[in-house]
């Protein structure tokens, strides 16, 4: 099954807050924020208000990248 579901069931919504999705990929806030301004970070992410926002879909496809690359 695809992380993304999971994750829409997790957060019942479609859409994962900075921290949110740091807590996910086990990446400190802090070095997301860099990563960010560097235009390094790996998943793709948008300005909502005050918060820095993702598709749900995009963090499960990230994550599901790295479980096969480490196969």
């Amino acid at each position: 099954m695809k992380a993304s579901m999971f994750l829409a069931l997790k957060y019942e919504r479609m859409f994962m807050r900075l921290d949110e999705i740091c807590a996910e990929i086990d990446m400190a806030v802090g070095t997301a924020r860099n990563k960010l301004c560097a235009g390094t970070f790996p998943i793709p992410t948008r300005k909502s208000g005050k918060f820095v926002i993702a598709d749900v879909r995009d963090v499960g496809q990230y994550i599901d990248d790295c479980r096969r690359q480490s196969a």
